[in-house]
């Protein structure tokens, strides 16, 4: 019991003490208290059904808290609870589900950035590639202009020795034509040349190269068959044959 249900009992059953007047005065004042108390629960329960707050849920509970609280306001405040639970999972599962969005997004961006880059990558290979192509064509193509120059000047010092019977290399017609780089050429450059040089020379007639071949040496024998095999013409297996052949070849040229 609390203290104003005690003292009302005491008066009730006539178990009272000497002050009666004291007592008295103390039920009064209690059961205004507790009339004040309850009036200020209903109060704010009544706020919370109408606005309800976490601070207002809490002031409450504590509130009902007092056994002169009602069945009613106590259900008022477990409903409140619920509702404020329920909003509680509500706004986490909505917390949930923008991190969710937010990390989503975080995602999609970071696909796009990659696949941008990736993209922005390739295009730059491409175009270094493109880039090389290019200077590989410009490279060809000056290099083969430079052949072209050359060749009138290999062709020239081709006729001269033929005429004068004799047999010449790649370096003795760079120092008679001044042409200092033709004593550098690479084998396939060399084939180049005479290739350049030979496509006009009549099908039976000798091969202006043959002067260049007929020293004899392994890398003049093996340029001479190659200019044949591009011509389609037959030449002999045998290496002293084929010096056989290039010598008459070039009594020829010298007649002719």
């Amino acid at each position: 019991m609390v203290p104003t249900q005690v003292a009302a009992w005491l008066l009730e059953a006539g178990q009272t003490p000497e002050n009666v007047a004291r007592l008295r005065l103390a039920l009064g004042r209690g059961q205004l208290w507790t009339e004040q108390l309850a009036g200020h629960r209903r109060a704010v329960i009544d706020q919370l059904k109408a606005r309800p707050t976490p601070a207002l849920l809490l002031k409450a509970a504590q509130l009902v808290r007092d056994p002169d609280a009602t069945p009613e306001e106590r259900e008022a405040v477990h409903a409140a609870r619920e509702r404020q639970a329920a909003q509680q999972r509500v706004l986490a599962e909505e917390r949930a589900a923008r991190t969710r969005e937010l990390a989503d997004g975080q995602r999609r961006r970071e696909t796009e950035r990659h696949l941008r880059e990736a993209e922005r990558r390739s295009q730059a290979a491409q175009d270094l590639a493109g880039r090389r192509r290019q200077a590989e064509a410009v490279e060809r193509q000056a290099h083969a202009e430079k052949l072209a120059y050359l060749a009138p000047f290999v062709y020239g010092a081709l006729k001269k020795a033929a005429r004068e019977g004799r047999t010449t290399t790649w370096e003795e017609i760079a120092e008679k034509t001044g042409q200092r780089q033709l004593a550098r050429l690479t084998h396939q450059d060399s084939l180049t040349l005479l290739e350049t040089i030979e496509k006009h020379t009549l099908p039976g007639s000798p091969l202006w190269s043959a002067v260049l071949a007929a020293a004899g040496t392994s890398d003049a024998l093996r340029l001479s068959r190659e200019v044949s095999h591009l011509l389609q013409r037959v030449v002999p297996a045998e290496d002293s044959n084929l010096v056989s052949q290039l010598t008459t070849d070039c009594a020829r040229l010298r007649r002719q």
